[in-house]
């Protein structure tokens, strides 16, 4: 049912829009801290992820992804680049699915073949979406601690773009000449307030629970 919720968001994306869902590139830089005691989502096991980051941990990376969204599949390499540039940096990074109705089974498949080993949360009640205000896969949101709470409570400091190797939809880049998010957890980790991207996300509309509700599924 996520596949064909996903595949409608993505027509109506090229019937409505030109081909391109825009969505703020940094809607929240500063926006109220959120208390670490809710169950963000849940993992592959069904468990309750209650913390996002453990004590220490200074930023916070949810790249927003979807197992059937053809432009979320090839911007992998660039978003586990990223992981991998600042591991031993106590930044912590998850993929989170977002679509309503991804099932466990199609994201153990998708991950083992994207990213094996990562680690992947669940978020098909849109609780992660609706704090940062993500409206895209692929998108990412970076969080950081709030002062003086330690773990306890996190502030957006960005939600937007990953990079800009997609100008709109049927048009790429060979390659990305903008690294937006490497460069935003670069100024949260230096103490340096954080640049807004230029343009907007391009991808798969996030299919929320109320689509499933509206849809009468």
């Amino acid at each position: 049912m996520a596949g064909m919720l996903c595949r409608r968001a993505f027509v109506f994306l090229v019937a409505m829009g030109g081909g391109v869902l825009s969505a703020s590139a940094v809607r929240a830089p500063e926006s109220k801290p959120v208390a670490d005691a809710r169950v963000y989502a849940r993992d592959l096991a069904g468990r309750p992820v209650r913390s996002l980051g453990e004590r220490g941990t200074r930023a916070v990376v949810l790249y927003f992804v979807a197992s059937d969204c053809p432009i979320s599949n090839r911007t992998f390499p660039e978003m586990k680049r990223v992981r991998e540039a600042f591991a031993g940096q106590a930044v912590r990074f998850w993929f989170v699915y977002a679509n309503h109705g991804e099932s466990v089974a199609a994201v153990r498949v998708h991950q083992a073949s994207f990213d094996a080993g990562g680690e992947a949360i669940l978020d098909t009640d849109g609780a992660l979406a609706r704090m940062t205000g993500a409206k895209v896969t692929p998108e990412v949101a970076v969080l950081t601690p709030a002062a003086g709470t330690g773990q306890a409570r996190w502030v957006v400091r960005y939600t937007g773009r990953i990079d800009d190797r997609y100008v709109r939809l049927g048009l790429e880049r060979p390659q990305a000449k903008e690294h937006f998010v490497e460069r935003v957890v670069r100024e949260v980790l230096d103490g340096k307030p954080v640049e807004q991207a230029t343009g907007t996300p391009v991808g798969c509309g996030i299919v929320g629970p109320e689509a499933s509700v509206g849809s009468g599924r």
